[in-house]
């Protein structure tokens, strides 16, 4: 064999042996890793219009959680409400696949996959009348414990996706965002990027307020004033500090979105 063809079997080598490496086989105690905490986030329709949920859930062994739900339909805004229900891996659970049904208060059937970090995954919701999908990301540790402190400082990206009624429906948004030395407010840098459907489209200022509990829930708001609009927001605080997810809150909106920094 000559020295380059070598040389290339040496790296396919390394390569597949390198990649193989980094898969983190899925456990059946993936999701109930300290903490064992996750956001979860999905949007669709459902029997009674455009839903989004937003959830903290706390697995258990044993193959039990409890949490708390935020949920809109068509705008009609509920929650925190809290939910309890069972898990469980498929066998074996190295396939990163699973099941998670609420029982508690009413009853909410799920399938999910686990990315191959073990730290993330998608959702889709498998009742009948059901197209509802989003994804899940587990709290992680939070060396400094979660407060208002927690985003000090810290820039994120922002993307929302939902239905404002008084905006022209539907809309969508990104943009970056910085939080102040104290946490307890924010702005964007130097603007967010909204995309009202037929209305159009616009990069305008925003701005904000976060509070953040030590359960790692927060509530806030984010005012564009070129909608004339300030928006109240619900907060689950996932991916080790680094990352929030949200739901709005105001009667008659129906938003989610998700923070990242």
């Amino acid at each position: 064999m000559k020295k380059t063809s070598l040389f290339v079997v040496l790296m396919l080598i390394t390569v597949i042996g390198a990649g193989t490496a980094s898969f983190a086989a899925c456990t059946a105690t993936s999701l109930t890793t300290a903490p064992g905490v996750w956001g979860i986030e999905s949007q669709g329709s459902g029997p009674g219009g455009f839903t989004n949920y937003l959830m903290q859930v706390t697995f258990v062994s044993g193959g039990t959680f409890t949490g708390t739900r935020w949920e809109s339909v068509a705008g009609t805004i509920s929650g925190p409400t809290t939910i309890s229900g069972t898990w469980a891996m498929a066998t074996p659970a190295s396939t990163c696949q699973g099941t998670m049904t609420v029982t508690t208060p009413s009853t909410q059937t799920f399938n999910f996959a686990i990315n191959n970090t073990n730290k993330g995954g998608t959702i889709v919701q498998i009742d009948a009348g059901y197209t509802q999908a989003g994804f899940m990301v587990a709290q992680g540790t939070i060396a400094a414990g979660c407060s208002t402190a927690l985003f000090k400082n810290k820039q994120f990206s922002l993307y929302s996706y939902g239905q404002i009624p008084a905006a022209g429906g539907l809309v969508t948004g990104t943009g970056e965002i910085k939080f102040s030395s104290t946490g307890t407010t924010f702005n964007a840098v130097p603007s967010v990027t909204l995309d009202l459907g037929a209305v159009g489209n616009f990069v305008v200022p925003a701005n904000g307020t976060s509070a953040i509990t030590a359960g790692c829930t927060g509530s806030g708001t984010l005012t564009v004033p070129a909608l004339g609009q300030t928006f109240n927001v619900d907060t689950v605080v996932v991916g080790a500090g680094k990352e929030a997810l949200w739901i709005v809150t105001n009667s008659g909106d129906n938003v989610t979105g998700y923070f990242l920094q």
